[in-house]
């Protein structure tokens, strides 16, 4: 409880930097997964851990002796949230805008996958053709990229057109069933690069 009233709080708080006034569910952690092979996953990267769902859904399908997995959120609560949560995890408190930065850090060329909780809604079109110009380049050939939707904006202008962005980022985009045990109800972009 305390973990979704804080969640609502920082939505509340900030906004434009929190797209939801949920956190997301289990079933639409593992929608997002869905096509990651594990067993061959070295490199695996996290936008947005928020209060850490998909991150600690994540931390049980991993080898984490062979997998490097690190994440990126820029609220300091959801950091400490998302810390209690999945102690394990390596929270870098920055912009997915520089993702190819944190993969030099580490020593790597590029990740396997890619997953995000981004709120793209509410992003300026330059931030998500910046974040998504990063993906491209930070994956390896045939990586894979998700993100979610909620339903009742696939439909909007914005959502029409990040879409469209998707397609002409990635080689191929495909999308899930509609995911309703979330709130809001949701599908996912499995994107290929």
């Amino acid at each position: 409880m305390k973990n979704k009233l804080a969640f609502v709080r920082q939505f509340c708080k900030e906004p434009t930097k929190i797209g939801a006034v949920a956190a997301s569910s289990e079933n639409l952690a593992a929608k997002m997964v869905e096509p990651i092979d594990f067993a061959r996953t070295k490199v695996l990267v996290e936008y947005g851990s928020g209060t850490g769902v998909f991150t600690k859904y994540i931390f049980g399908k991993i080898n984490k002796d062979k997998t490097l997995f690190f994440s990126f959120e820029l609220n300091d609560e959801m950091i400490c949230i998302a810390r209690q949560n999945v102690p394990e995890i390596c929270i870098y408190k920055d912009s997915a805008e520089h993702l190819r930065k944190y993969l030099k850090q580490n020593d790597v060329k590029h990740a396997d996958a890619v997953i995000s909780g981004l709120p793209w809604a509410i992003f300026p079109e330059e931030l998500q053709d910046a974040i998504l110009y990063e993906t491209k380049m930070g994956l390896k050939k045939g990586g894979v990229f998700t993100t979610f939707a909620y339903i009742h904006g696939l439909m909007l202008p914005a959502g029409v057109r990040f879409r469209k962005k998707l397609c002409d980022t990635f080689s191929e985009v495909k999308t899930s069933p509609i995911v309703w045990g979330n709130i809001p109800p949701a599908l996912v972009y499995w994107c290929k690069k």
